[in-house]
């Protein structure tokens, strides 16, 4: 295939960015050529078992060292909760979009986790307080007083001086909690009807997509890779357990190199940082 010139890539919008990505297919394709050779251990390993070996290694790579964040943008319905990407693992971030008014830009501002909005499923009893079962003797459940069936109402602070107030309870910009069980979030009353950006960190396979359109940055290209050979030989019975415990520490080391080179450590933002904090003292 052609290199890609400076000219193509900037006038073809698909391909800005892309750069930086590989795909599943070609890690896959990468290991076939070496499962190729006659030398190799992975040689008749079927490309079916890599590719379950890889989606495995993306999952696990993605969560221990990958520091891409995905970000979605949504308006708070009535009923103040939002079903999660599939793709969800965990939340960097949760912020409203707000008006600068001096400016005329539109910002985004950090939201409070309130773990007092009451995610709890609630158990149906009879009016001696016991327990109710289904047909099939499953507790019967519903939503009595969490936040799915009664809107959570944020404090507000009305203005003026009030010296025994406790500022501990109330958010300047708003509240929500996750709820992981049921995979969704819970927002605040205040938040109804407002713009909100998620960024969540993803499990790296958004969702159950085709091999050439999962992707996964090239820095963790070289991990997924070792993962995935250490994953095929670990159960072989004709491969020498010093070359199992070489795959391994090959992998933790490149796991390594992943989390150091992710970590994106900006020094002059630290030096900024203790500045200020030192200005402030």
């Amino acid at each position: 295939m052609p290199q890609q010139t400076p000219e193509q890539y900037y006038l073809d919008q698909n391909s800005h960015g892309k750069y930086q990505y590989t795909t599943l297919k070609d890690i896959v394709d990468n290991m076939l050529l070496e499962a190729n050779e006659d030398d190799s251990y992975l040689k008749n390993v079927k490309r079916s078992k890599i590719v379950n070996h890889a989606r495995q290694a993306i999952r696990t790579v993605s969560r221990q060292a990958a520091s891409d964040v995905l970000a979605i943008e949504i308006t708070v319905p009535d009923t103040l909760f939002w079903v999660l990407p599939q793709d969800y693992v965990n939340y960097a971030r949760v912020s409203v979009v707000v008006l600068d008014e001096v400016t005329g830009t539109l910002r985004l501002h950090a939201l409070d986790v309130n773990e007092k909005i009451n995610t709890a499923i609630g158990y149906l009893q009879d009016n001696n307080g016991d327990l109710l079962f289904d047909n099939l003797g499953q507790i019967l459940t519903a939503d009595s007083s969490n936040g799915y069936n009664l809107l959570f109402k944020s404090y507000s602070f009305s203005g003026g001086y009030q010296p025994m107030l406790n500022t501990s309870k109330l958010s300047k910009f708003g509240e929500f909690v996750i709820d992981e069980r049921r995979g969704c979030i819970l927002f605040g009353s205040e938040l109804m009807d407002k713009e909100i950006v998620i960024e969540y960190v993803s499990d790296g396979l958004q969702a159950d997509l085709k091999e050439e359109e999962i992707t996964v940055h090239q820095y963790l290209r070289d991990c997924i890779q070792d993962w995935i050979y250490f994953a095929c030989i670990e159960r072989k019975r004709n491969v020498p357990a010093n070359e199992k415990q070489r795959a391994l520490n090959r992998y933790k080391t490149t796991l390594h190199q992943c989390k150091i080179a992710r970590a994106n450590f900006d020094l002059l933002q630290i030096a900024r940082a203790i500045s200020a904090q030192s200005m402030a003292l």
